[in-house]
Formats: C-alpha cells, sequence, structure tokens
C-alpha cells in the first residue's frame, strides 16, 4: 500500500518533528488548513510489551485544532522487523485502518495519518491517543467480564467479514495458513521451546512435551482446520491491545489480520488473555457466547461442534505465539520474561482442561 504526500516518510521520531506532523496532519485534514503544530515532546511507550514496532507518545501545542497528544507507530529496529517483513504485518496494518477501520462495528484509534513507503515496508502511523482509557494489563489478565465485551465485538467483526458486500475489503488481508505460518514459525517455535524448557517454572505435562516435540507436523493440521472458514480474524488478540471506556471498547494492532476461523481469535484470547484462575473453565460457556452472538448478527450456519473444534486447534496451537517470543530471553527485561513464562503456563493449561489435543490425535 502507497499513499502520496507532499511530506516524505519519517524514519526516525525525531523526523516527526513539528514540521512534519504539521503538514501531515493539515493534509489529513485533522487539522484546519492554516492550523500549526508548534512544539512537540517525544515519549517512549509500551517497551516491555510492544516488541514489533515503536511506539511513543507525543505531547503536542498549536492552534486549538491541533490534538494535545498522538501516538506513533513506526517501524522496530530490532532482529523482530525481518519476521515482520517475512509476514507482510506493517502494510497488514495500514490495510486495516484503510479498508476495514469506520467499517467494521468494531471500535479503533481514529488514524490521523497511515502512510507507507512506495517501495519496502517503511511505514507510520499517527493515531488518536487512548492514553485515557482503561488498558488491562496483560501479565495480570483480563477480567471475565472485559473478555466477554471482547468477545462480543470480535463475533460483530468476524460476522461483518462475511457479508458479501464487504468482501472486496477483506481480500488484501492473506490466510492464516500461509507459507510463512507454515514453514517459518515452526522452526521458530522449535528455538522458543528448548530456551522455554530452560527456564519452566512448572512440570511440563508428558503430553504437551510430545506435541512440542512434533509442533511442525502439527501446524499443517492446525493451519488447515483453522481455515476451513475465513473470516477476517484479528490475530493477536492479546489483552494489551484492549483499551476500554466505560462501555465502549477500541482495539489495536492489526499486523496479524488475516483470514480465518473466527474462534482462531477466542481460543487465544481466552486461553492466554485470561489468567487460569480467571477462566476458571468456563470456555464452553464463553464460546457459547459467541456463537449466540454471531447468530444476531446473520452468521446461522456455523454450530458448536464445528466451533468447538476450532476453539481447541486454536488453543493448541496458539502456544506457538509466546513460545516464539522467548526466544529472546537474553535480552528481555525481567518483566517480559516474567509475562512470557505466565502465557505458556496458561496455554498449558488450557490445553489440558480441553483436552485439545485431542483434536491432533
Amino acid at each position: 500500500m502507497t499513499t502520496s504526500s507532499t511530506v516524505g516518510l519519517p524514519t526516525t521520531i525525531e523526523e516527526v518533528d513539528r514540521h512534519w506532523l504539521t503538514q501531515a496532519l493539515r493534509e489529513s485534514r485533522t487539522i484546519g488548513p492554516h492550523a500549526r503544530v508548534s512544539s512537540v515532546e517525544a515519549q517512549r511507550i509500551a517497551l516491555e510489551t510492544g516488541f514489533s514496532s515503536e511506539l511513543y507518545r507525543l505531547r503536542l501545542t498549536g492552534d486549538e485544532t491541533v490534538p494535545s497528544s498522538v501516538v506513533v507507530k513506526l517501524p522496530t529496529t530490532t532482529a523482530v522487523r525481518q519476521a515482520m517483513d517475512l509476514v507482510a504485518g506493517y502494510s497488514r496494518e495500514l490495510a486495516f485502518y484503510e479498508r476495514v477501520a469506520g467499517r467494521a462495528p468494531l471500535g479503533t484509534p481514529k488514524a490521523h495519518v497511515a502512510r507507507m513507503a512506495e517501495t519496502g515496508t517503511d511505514f507510520v502511523l499517527v493515531l488518536e491517543d487512548l492514553g485515557d482509557w482503561e488498558n488491562t494489563d496483560h501479565l495480570t489478565g483480563l477480567p471475565f467480564d472485559r473478555a466477554r465485551q471482547c468477545i462480543a465485538a470480535l463475533a460483530d467483526l468476524h460476522a461483518w467479514s462475511t457479508r458479501p458486500e464487504n468482501a472486496e475489503h477483506i481480500a488484501v488481508f492473506p490466510d492464516l495458513d500461509g507459507p510463512v505460518t507454515r514453514e517459518v514459525f515452526p522452526a521458530l517455535f522449535d528455538e522458543g521451546w528448548r530456551v522455554y524448557r530452560e527456564h519452566a517454572r512448572t512440570a511440563i505435562p508428558a503430553s504437551i512435551s510430545t506435541f512440542a516435540a512434533r509442533f511442525a507436523d502439527h501446524t499443517a493440521t492446525a493451519l488447515r482446520t483453522l481455515t476451513e472458514r475465513r473470516w477476517l480474524v484479528h490475530g493477536d488478540i492479546r489483552a494489551d491491545n484492549l483499551f476500554f471506556r466505560d462501555d465502549r471498547l477500541a482495539v489495536v494492532d492489526f499486523q496479524l489480520a488475516s483470514l480465518a476461523a473466527g474462534p482462531a481469535d477466542i481460543g487465544y484470547l481466552v486461553s492466554q488473555g485470561l489468567t487460569t484462575a480467571e477462566r476458571g473453565g468456563r470456555d464452553e460457556q464463553l464460546l457459547r457466547e459467541y456463537l449466540d452472538r454471531l447468530a444476531d448478527a446473520g452468521v446461522t450456519d456455523y454450530g458448536f461442534d464445528e466451533a468447538w473444534r476450532h476453539y481447541r486447534v486454536a488453543v493448541a496451537f496458539f502456544l506457538l505465539f509466546p513460545v516464539i517470543a522467548i526466544r529472546g530471553w537474553e535480552l528481555l527485561p525481567a518483566r517480559a520474561r516474567e509475562l512470557l513464562l505466565s502465557l505458556v503456563e496458561r496455554a498449558v493449561a488450557a490445553i489440558e482442561d480441553i483436552e485439545a489435543l485431542e483434536v491432533f490425535a
């Protein structure tokens, strides 16, 4: 995706200065044609949770139409950049803001500016600042009622994506079963699993060890199963990507948006976004509520048995994400290590609770 502009594309936060912001916000009609940003103060945020991009909160001063603050998102400068380029993560996110946000019934921050280089994968997002919304601590986990609220919103998004009139808006997103997911991720999982075993705080059940040892084989089964339906899913629906204000929800980070069965989102959210105690074995209850919401939104050909199979596969397969992230153990801050260990432990507990590995037998 490319977006024309009379100002260049910044590659560092220093280049997102008052001159660049003035012109970019004028072009997006966020501010008036004669308004200007007079000063910018940048602060790095999400250092322990945002691994795939660099995020900054910018405090702005200027004319009365200038927002008091915005959030700016730029590509990461770490080794994760290579992985994001492989999965086209940055272009997916910009495509979501361009084609889906504002059309689909899912709250998101307003994108003031969304631009990508004509060649390469440099990009910039200037987003509405949700700093005064409630953002759940991923380590603490989602409260049960907040999870239900998010599941309802995801059901609305998934149902929206099934409607023929929206086919053109989701056509740019890849299937979850893509060559990188199928061929590259299993090798990364193997590396991460070796690191996890070195640092695991609890005994690893034998069934999980066996599953992990054959993860590459199981990946093909999981991806084939999860793409039996091709709905637009968020793909990385973590607790720290959710912002709440009263009964409103806004979701961020669409770099892994893809086409798959809806329980790909639900299984990941419930198994890792909630602590084991908060989940409390209520997986089936939450999935049935999801199906009721889907039916209310017009999806009436998706029964519990099919959804439960997709859910169980998703819970097992998305053990992948924290295990891949834990590969960088030596460079991770203490809190990030704690988070990743906790996410693996939650996922393992969920896999056992719902006997998810039976689906791979």
